[in-house]
């Protein structure tokens, strides 16, 4: 009775960690982030050659920051 109990939780234990474990793997595995509308970065070959290696020109990016803590960036380097 004992030995078909722990048989029993044993392989419900099993089942959830393979269910587990399967969508974690499926989410890893898609590769691509649609929440945070990220797109891949694919560079454009330029034609030019540069020390013999190719010239990409790859897209544009947008940078956003806080002024107030760049402000107190900059206070903070003059300071030193």
């Amino acid at each position: 009775m004992q030995a078909s109990r722990f048989v029993r939780a044993l392989i419900a234990t099993l089942s959830i960690v393979l269910v587990a474990s399967a969508l974690v793997g499926a989410t890893w595995y898609s590769g691509k982030d649609t929440a945070s509308g990220a797109t891949p970065v694919v560079g454009v070959p330029t034609g030019e050659l540069v020390n013999g290696v190719a010239v990409y020109r790859l897209p544009s990016i947008t940078v956003t920051a806080s002024r107030s803590k760049e402000l107190a960036q900059m206070a903070n380097d003059e300071q030193r």
